[in-house]
Protein backbone atom coordinates (compact mmCIF):
# COMPACT_ATOMS: atom_id res chain seq x y z
CA UNK A 1 0.00 0.00 0.00
CA UNK A 2 2.68 2.21 0.46
CA UNK A 3 4.87 1.64 -2.24
CA UNK A 4 2.20 1.80 -4.53
CA UNK A 5 1.73 5.28 -3.87
CA UNK A 6 4.91 6.30 -5.55
CA UNK A 7 4.23 4.01 -8.66
CA UNK A 8 6.12 0.76 -7.06
CA UNK A 9 4.06 -2.49 -7.44
CA UNK A 10 6.48 -4.78 -8.62
CA UNK A 11 7.14 -7.45 -5.80
CA UNK A 12 10.68 -8.24 -6.28
CA UNK A 13 11.37 -4.77 -5.22
CA UNK A 14 8.74 -4.57 -2.40
CA UNK A 15 10.51 -7.84 -1.07
CA UNK A 16 13.85 -7.42 -1.28
CA UNK A 17 14.88 -5.84 2.11
CA UNK A 18 12.53 -8.68 3.72
CA UNK A 19 14.57 -10.97 1.52
CA UNK A 20 17.59 -10.27 2.32
CA UNK A 21 17.04 -9.92 6.64
CA UNK A 22 15.86 -13.59 6.60
CA UNK A 23 19.02 -14.52 5.07
CA UNK A 24 20.98 -12.65 7.33
CA UNK A 25 19.38 -14.52 9.72
CA UNK A 26 19.55 -17.97 8.49
CA UNK A 27 23.13 -17.18 8.08
CA UNK A 28 23.61 -16.91 11.14
CA UNK A 29 21.55 -19.80 12.55
CA UNK A 30 23.16 -22.00 9.69
CA UNK A 31 25.57 -23.20 7.44
CA UNK A 32 24.60 -21.63 3.82
CA UNK A 33 25.78 -23.81 0.67
CA UNK A 34 24.18 -22.13 -2.01
CA UNK A 35 21.39 -19.83 -2.61
CA UNK A 36 18.95 -20.77 -5.80
CA UNK A 37 17.31 -17.59 -7.16
CA UNK A 38 14.54 -18.31 -9.78
CA UNK A 39 13.66 -14.68 -11.69
CA UNK A 40 11.28 -13.08 -12.49
CA UNK A 41 10.78 -11.34 -10.17
CA UNK A 42 14.29 -9.71 -11.07
CA UNK A 43 15.35 -7.39 -8.71
CA UNK A 44 16.17 -10.14 -5.90
CA UNK A 45 18.61 -11.54 -8.40
CA UNK A 46 20.96 -8.77 -6.77
CA UNK A 47 20.74 -11.03 -3.32
CA UNK A 48 22.87 -13.42 -4.71
CA UNK A 49 25.75 -10.96 -5.29
CA UNK A 50 25.01 -9.31 -2.12
CA UNK A 51 25.45 -12.61 0.24
CA UNK A 52 28.28 -13.62 -1.74
CA UNK A 53 30.10 -10.34 -0.88
CA UNK A 54 29.45 -10.01 2.72
CA UNK A 55 29.08 -14.35 3.66
CA UNK A 56 30.57 -15.77 0.84
CA UNK A 57 28.22 -18.00 -0.73
CA UNK A 58 28.19 -19.16 -3.86
CA UNK A 59 24.30 -18.29 -5.85
CA UNK A 60 23.02 -19.40 -9.13
CA UNK A 61 20.24 -18.06 -10.90
CA UNK A 62 17.59 -19.15 -12.82
CA UNK A 63 15.72 -17.61 -15.53
CA UNK A 64 12.19 -18.36 -16.30
CA UNK A 65 12.22 -15.21 -18.66
CA UNK A 66 14.92 -12.86 -19.24
CA UNK A 67 14.98 -9.54 -17.50
CA UNK A 68 16.71 -7.80 -19.87
CA UNK A 69 14.58 -7.51 -23.28
CA UNK A 70 15.13 -5.37 -26.48
CA UNK A 71 11.57 -6.13 -27.90
CA UNK A 72 9.77 -2.65 -26.66
CA UNK A 73 12.63 -0.77 -27.93
CA UNK A 74 11.55 -2.38 -31.64
CA UNK A 75 8.08 -0.65 -30.96
CA UNK A 76 6.47 2.70 -31.89
CA UNK A 77 6.74 4.96 -28.54
CA UNK A 78 3.08 4.99 -28.56
CA UNK A 79 2.74 1.17 -27.87
CA UNK A 80 5.67 1.09 -24.87
CA UNK A 81 4.66 0.66 -21.59
CA UNK A 82 4.51 3.61 -19.57
CA UNK A 83 7.64 2.60 -17.21
CA UNK A 84 9.45 0.61 -19.87
CA UNK A 85 12.10 2.91 -20.07
CA UNK A 86 12.94 2.70 -16.28
CA UNK A 87 12.65 -0.95 -15.98
CA UNK A 88 14.89 -1.47 -18.75
CA UNK A 89 17.49 0.92 -17.36
CA UNK A 90 16.83 -1.07 -13.89
CA UNK A 91 17.40 -4.41 -15.71
CA UNK A 92 21.19 -3.07 -17.63
CA UNK A 93 22.28 -1.39 -14.45
CA UNK A 94 21.35 -4.63 -12.04
CA UNK A 95 21.64 -7.96 -14.16
CA UNK A 96 25.49 -7.44 -14.44
CA UNK A 97 26.29 -6.22 -10.92
CA UNK A 98 24.11 -9.73 -10.20
CA UNK A 99 25.71 -11.70 -12.23
CA UNK A 100 29.57 -10.95 -12.05
CA UNK A 101 30.32 -13.56 -9.43
CA UNK A 102 26.80 -15.93 -10.19
CA UNK A 103 28.69 -20.04 -10.13
CA UNK A 104 26.15 -20.60 -12.95
CA UNK A 105 23.15 -19.68 -14.49
CA UNK A 106 20.16 -21.86 -15.79
CA UNK A 107 17.58 -21.68 -17.97
CA UNK A 108 14.21 -22.74 -19.58
CA UNK A 109 15.85 -22.88 -22.88
CA UNK A 110 19.31 -22.43 -24.59
CA UNK A 111 18.13 -19.58 -26.52
CA UNK A 112 17.24 -17.76 -23.13
CA UNK A 113 20.46 -18.79 -21.52
CA UNK A 114 22.39 -18.00 -24.70
CA UNK A 115 21.26 -13.87 -24.47
CA UNK A 116 22.23 -13.74 -21.21
CA UNK A 117 25.85 -15.50 -21.88
CA UNK A 118 26.45 -13.32 -25.33
CA UNK A 119 25.84 -10.02 -23.10
CA UNK A 120 28.55 -10.57 -20.57
CA UNK A 121 32.13 -11.41 -21.71
CA UNK A 122 33.06 -13.14 -18.29
CA UNK A 123 30.37 -16.06 -19.09
CA UNK A 124 30.95 -19.07 -21.26
CA UNK A 125 28.53 -21.66 -22.64
CA UNK A 126 29.99 -24.15 -19.42
CA UNK A 127 28.26 -21.79 -16.90
CA UNK A 128 24.94 -22.28 -18.25
CA UNK A 129 22.60 -24.85 -18.36
CA UNK A 130 19.37 -24.72 -20.27
CA UNK A 131 16.64 -26.89 -17.84
CA UNK A 132 13.16 -27.33 -19.81
CA UNK A 133 9.66 -27.72 -17.49
CA UNK A 134 9.64 -31.54 -17.10
CA UNK A 135 7.12 -33.89 -18.50
CA UNK A 136 5.00 -35.44 -16.01
CA UNK A 137 2.57 -38.35 -17.52
CA UNK A 138 1.42 -39.65 -14.19
CA UNK A 139 -0.38 -36.51 -13.80
CA UNK A 140 -2.58 -37.11 -16.92
CA UNK A 141 -2.46 -41.22 -15.84
CA UNK A 142 -4.08 -39.60 -12.53
CA UNK A 143 -6.61 -37.30 -14.23
CA UNK A 144 -7.89 -40.51 -16.22
CA UNK A 145 -8.23 -42.91 -13.22
CA UNK A 146 -9.82 -39.42 -11.14
CA UNK A 147 -11.55 -36.88 -14.10
CA UNK A 148 -12.40 -33.32 -12.42
CA UNK A 149 -15.65 -31.43 -13.85
CA UNK A 150 -14.96 -28.88 -16.62
CA UNK A 151 -16.67 -26.18 -15.48
CA UNK A 152 -15.71 -23.99 -19.32
CA UNK A 153 -17.98 -26.32 -22.13
CA UNK A 154 -19.29 -29.46 -22.62
CA UNK A 155 -17.16 -31.48 -25.12
CA UNK A 156 -20.89 -33.25 -26.12
CA UNK A 157 -22.33 -30.14 -27.03
CA UNK A 158 -21.59 -30.61 -31.03
CA UNK A 159 -19.35 -27.79 -31.57
CA UNK A 160 -15.35 -28.01 -31.85
CA UNK A 161 -13.99 -26.62 -28.71
CA UNK A 162 -10.24 -25.94 -29.46
CA UNK A 163 -8.42 -24.64 -26.49
CA UNK A 164 -5.47 -22.62 -25.34
CA UNK A 165 -4.52 -22.89 -21.84
CA UNK A 166 -1.97 -20.49 -20.39
CA UNK A 167 -0.90 -16.83 -20.11
CA UNK A 168 -1.03 -14.72 -23.13
CA UNK A 169 1.36 -11.54 -23.82
CA UNK A 170 2.49 -8.53 -25.38
CA UNK A 171 4.83 -10.26 -27.59
CA UNK A 172 2.58 -13.21 -28.94
CA UNK A 173 0.45 -10.51 -30.75
CA UNK A 174 1.48 -10.92 -33.91
CA UNK A 175 0.79 -14.69 -33.50
CA UNK A 176 -2.54 -14.04 -32.28
CA UNK A 177 -3.24 -11.39 -34.89
CA UNK A 178 -2.03 -14.04 -37.77
CA UNK A 179 -4.06 -17.19 -35.99
CA UNK A 180 -7.40 -14.92 -36.14
CA UNK A 181 -6.91 -13.88 -39.60
CA UNK A 182 -6.36 -17.30 -40.94
CA UNK A 183 -9.46 -18.06 -38.58
CA UNK A 184 -11.30 -15.67 -40.37
CA UNK A 185 -10.36 -17.04 -43.88
CA UNK A 186 -11.09 -20.33 -43.38
CA UNK A 187 -14.62 -19.13 -42.35
CA UNK A 188 -14.63 -17.61 -45.84
CA UNK A 189 -13.55 -21.06 -47.46
CA UNK A 190 -15.08 -23.73 -45.63
CA UNK A 191 -17.90 -22.07 -43.32
CA UNK A 192 -19.93 -25.80 -42.62
CA UNK A 193 -16.32 -26.31 -40.38
CA UNK A 194 -15.17 -23.48 -38.81
CA UNK A 195 -18.69 -22.55 -37.84
CA UNK A 196 -18.69 -25.09 -35.58
CA UNK A 197 -15.31 -24.10 -33.87
CA UNK A 198 -15.14 -22.16 -30.46
CA UNK A 199 -11.71 -21.27 -29.78
CA UNK A 200 -10.98 -21.00 -25.55
CA UNK A 201 -8.33 -19.04 -24.56
CA UNK A 202 -8.23 -20.06 -20.36
CA UNK A 203 -5.63 -17.70 -17.94
CA UNK A 204 -4.60 -15.63 -20.14
CA UNK A 205 -3.20 -12.99 -17.64
CA UNK A 206 -1.04 -13.38 -14.50
CA UNK A 207 -3.94 -12.08 -12.67
CA UNK A 208 -5.34 -14.19 -9.72
CA UNK A 209 -8.62 -12.45 -9.29
CA UNK A 210 -9.24 -12.00 -13.37
CA UNK A 211 -9.40 -8.48 -13.45
CA UNK A 212 -6.75 -7.76 -16.65
CA UNK A 213 -8.46 -6.86 -19.55
CA UNK A 214 -9.74 -9.33 -22.19
CA UNK A 215 -6.51 -8.79 -24.07
CA UNK A 216 -7.30 -11.49 -26.42
CA UNK A 217 -11.08 -10.83 -27.42
CA UNK A 218 -9.90 -7.46 -28.18
CA UNK A 219 -7.44 -8.87 -30.59
CA UNK A 220 -10.61 -11.35 -31.72
CA UNK A 221 -12.77 -8.04 -32.45
CA UNK A 222 -10.82 -6.51 -34.06
CA UNK A 223 -10.27 -8.88 -36.83
CA UNK A 224 -14.46 -9.55 -36.92
CA UNK A 225 -14.30 -13.04 -35.49
CA UNK A 226 -15.32 -12.46 -31.59
CA UNK A 227 -18.54 -14.48 -31.45
CA UNK A 228 -15.94 -17.62 -31.84
CA UNK A 229 -13.75 -16.92 -29.01
CA UNK A 230 -14.28 -17.37 -25.56
CA UNK A 231 -11.60 -15.88 -23.14
CA UNK A 232 -11.41 -16.62 -19.44
CA UNK A 233 -9.02 -14.53 -18.21
CA UNK A 234 -8.43 -15.85 -14.68
CA UNK A 235 -5.89 -18.72 -14.03
CA UNK A 236 -7.11 -21.74 -13.16
CA UNK A 237 -6.13 -24.55 -11.00
CA UNK A 238 -2.78 -27.06 -12.54
CA UNK A 239 -4.97 -30.40 -12.78
CA UNK A 240 -7.99 -28.43 -13.87
CA UNK A 241 -5.93 -27.37 -16.46
CA UNK A 242 -4.71 -30.26 -17.69
CA UNK A 243 -8.30 -31.88 -18.05
CA UNK A 244 -9.31 -29.09 -20.25
CA UNK A 245 -6.98 -30.00 -22.60
CA UNK A 246 -8.11 -33.73 -22.28
CA UNK A 247 -11.63 -32.46 -22.71
CA UNK A 248 -10.70 -30.18 -25.72
CA UNK A 249 -11.23 -31.28 -30.20
CA UNK A 250 -7.73 -29.45 -30.04
CA UNK A 251 -5.32 -27.67 -28.83
CA UNK A 252 -3.09 -24.52 -29.57
CA UNK A 253 -0.04 -23.24 -28.83
CA UNK A 254 0.95 -19.63 -29.39
CA UNK A 255 4.65 -18.36 -29.64
CA UNK A 256 6.87 -15.05 -29.54
CA UNK A 257 8.09 -13.31 -32.07
CA UNK A 258 11.01 -13.32 -29.96
CA UNK A 259 13.50 -16.78 -30.69
CA UNK A 260 14.18 -17.34 -27.28
CA UNK A 261 10.55 -17.80 -26.45
CA UNK A 262 9.76 -21.38 -25.61
CA UNK A 263 6.39 -22.59 -23.86
CA UNK A 264 6.54 -24.46 -20.38
CA UNK A 265 3.18 -26.14 -21.66
CA UNK A 266 4.77 -27.75 -24.39
CA UNK A 267 5.02 -31.54 -22.87
CA UNK A 268 1.09 -30.96 -21.61
CA UNK A 269 -0.01 -30.15 -24.90
CA UNK A 270 1.43 -33.76 -25.78
CA UNK A 271 0.55 -35.81 -22.88
CA UNK A 272 -2.84 -34.42 -23.65
CA UNK A 273 -2.41 -36.92 -26.96
CA UNK A 274 -5.08 -33.95 -28.53
CA UNK A 275 -4.53 -32.50 -32.21
CA UNK A 276 -2.18 -30.09 -31.97
CA UNK A 277 -2.02 -26.31 -33.73
CA UNK A 278 2.10 -25.30 -32.79
CA UNK A 279 2.84 -21.21 -34.31
CA UNK A 280 6.25 -20.58 -33.27
CA UNK A 281 9.87 -18.80 -34.28
CA UNK A 282 12.28 -21.42 -35.97
CA UNK A 283 14.76 -20.87 -33.58
CA UNK A 284 12.10 -21.82 -30.42
CA UNK A 285 13.25 -25.01 -28.46
CA UNK A 286 9.10 -25.65 -29.20
CA UNK A 287 9.60 -26.24 -32.84
CA UNK A 288 12.77 -29.25 -31.81
CA UNK A 289 11.37 -30.79 -29.27
CA UNK A 290 7.74 -31.34 -31.10
CA UNK A 291 9.48 -32.77 -33.67
CA UNK A 292 11.51 -34.60 -31.89
CA UNK A 293 8.96 -36.19 -28.88
CA UNK A 294 5.65 -36.47 -31.22
CA UNK A 295 6.86 -36.34 -34.70
CA UNK A 296 4.73 -33.04 -35.12
CA UNK A 297 5.50 -30.31 -37.58
CA UNK A 298 5.23 -26.38 -36.37
CA UNK A 299 4.07 -23.71 -38.07
CA UNK A 300 7.35 -21.69 -38.21
CA UNK A 301 8.20 -17.81 -38.79
CA UNK A 302 11.52 -15.58 -39.18
CA UNK A 303 12.04 -12.01 -38.83
CA UNK A 304 12.01 -11.74 -42.74
CA UNK A 305 8.50 -13.77 -42.97
CA UNK A 306 6.27 -12.77 -39.50
CA UNK A 307 3.17 -15.00 -38.43
CA UNK A 308 1.22 -12.62 -40.92
CA UNK A 309 2.57 -14.40 -44.26
CA UNK A 310 1.90 -17.79 -42.68
CA UNK A 311 -2.23 -17.76 -42.55
CA UNK A 312 -2.77 -19.66 -45.18
CA UNK A 313 -0.46 -22.48 -43.56
CA UNK A 314 -2.26 -21.90 -40.36
CA UNK A 315 -5.88 -22.26 -42.06
CA UNK A 316 -4.91 -25.69 -42.80
CA UNK A 317 -3.81 -26.19 -39.30
CA UNK A 318 -7.24 -25.57 -38.76
CA UNK A 319 -8.66 -28.32 -41.07
CA UNK A 320 -5.84 -30.61 -39.63
CA UNK A 321 -6.62 -30.36 -35.85
CA UNK A 322 -10.26 -30.74 -36.51
CA UNK A 323 -9.85 -34.20 -38.75
CA UNK A 324 -7.02 -34.91 -36.28
CA UNK A 325 -7.36 -38.62 -34.81
CA UNK A 326 -9.37 -38.93 -31.15
CA UNK A 327 -6.41 -40.23 -29.32
CA UNK A 328 -2.49 -39.62 -30.64
CA UNK A 329 -0.58 -41.89 -28.65
CA UNK A 330 0.71 -43.59 -30.93
CA UNK A 331 2.81 -40.71 -32.40
CA UNK A 332 4.29 -40.19 -28.98
CA UNK A 333 7.98 -41.19 -29.04
CA UNK A 334 8.61 -42.32 -25.29
CA UNK A 335 11.72 -43.02 -25.57
CA UNK A 336 12.65 -39.03 -26.40
CA UNK A 337 9.85 -38.10 -23.71
CA UNK A 338 11.73 -39.43 -21.15
CA UNK A 339 14.82 -37.38 -21.72
CA UNK A 340 12.56 -34.41 -21.06
CA UNK A 341 11.05 -36.02 -17.79
CA UNK A 342 10.46 -34.15 -14.77
CA UNK A 343 13.07 -36.86 -13.23
CA UNK A 344 15.52 -36.08 -16.19
CA UNK A 345 14.95 -32.38 -15.31
CA UNK A 346 15.85 -33.02 -11.97
CA UNK A 347 18.77 -34.57 -12.64
CA UNK A 348 19.80 -32.03 -14.82
CA UNK A 349 19.55 -29.45 -12.67
CA UNK A 350 20.84 -31.32 -9.27
CA UNK A 351 24.79 -31.70 -11.67
CA UNK A 352 24.13 -28.08 -12.34
CA UNK A 353 24.23 -26.89 -8.48
CA UNK A 354 26.97 -29.82 -8.09
CA UNK A 355 29.16 -27.44 -10.87
CA UNK A 356 28.08 -24.42 -9.12
CA UNK A 357 29.43 -25.54 -5.62
CA UNK A 358 32.45 -26.97 -7.40
CA UNK A 359 33.39 -24.11 -8.89
CA UNK A 360 33.48 -22.29 -5.79
CA UNK A 361 35.46 -24.08 -4.04
CA UNK A 362 38.33 -24.18 -6.77
CA UNK A 363 37.65 -20.00 -6.74
CA UNK A 364 37.79 -20.10 -3.30
CA UNK A 365 41.43 -21.96 -2.79
CA UNK A 366 42.67 -19.93 -6.03
CA UNK A 367 41.93 -16.27 -5.23
CA UNK A 368 40.23 -16.38 -1.22
CA UNK A 369 40.38 -12.28 -2.44
CA UNK A 370 37.31 -12.79 -4.69
CA UNK A 371 34.94 -12.74 -1.83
Amino acid sequence: GITRKIGIGDIGMRTVLHHWLALSRLHKEKKIDLIFIPVPPNVPMVLGRLAHMRFGIPYVVDYIDPWVTEYYRSLPRKQRPPKWLMAYALSRCLEPFALRRAQHITGVSRGTTDQVVNRYGWLTETDATDIPYGAEAGDFEYLRQHPRENAIFDSKDGKLHVCYVGAYVETMEQTLRALFAAFRQGLERAPSVFERMVLHFIGTTYSTNGSDPYRVTAVARSLGVEEYVDERPLRIPYLDSLQLMMDSHALILLGSVEPHYTASKIFSCILARRPLLAIFHEESSVVSILREVSGEEAITFNSEKGPAGHCDDICRGFERIVEGSADTESSINWDALAGYSTNAMTKRLAHALDLALDSSKSALTSSPSLL
